[in-house]
């Protein structure tokens, strides 16, 4: 191959391997940020199941 093949190749290379390394953080930060938003969805969703049992537990206090 000519100079100028080897020197588009390099670059090519190496654009890709820079691609892949932001997609690496891409993912790495996605994950933490689902990660997260699951540990708030579940605060919320103790919280709203204990909201429901207090609820129920009035209900049934008042049917009595």
């Amino acid at each position: 191959m000519s100079a100028t093949q080897d020197w588009i190749k390099e670059q090519f290379e190496l654009e890709c391997k820079i691609q892949e390394e932001q997609l690496g953080v891409t993912t790495q930060y996605s994950n933490m940020r689902l990660t997260r938003e699951i540990t708030e969805l579940k605060e919320r969703l103790k919280k709203l199941e204990t909201d429901m049992a207090y609820t129920q537990k009035i209900r049934f206090v008042e049917s009595d």
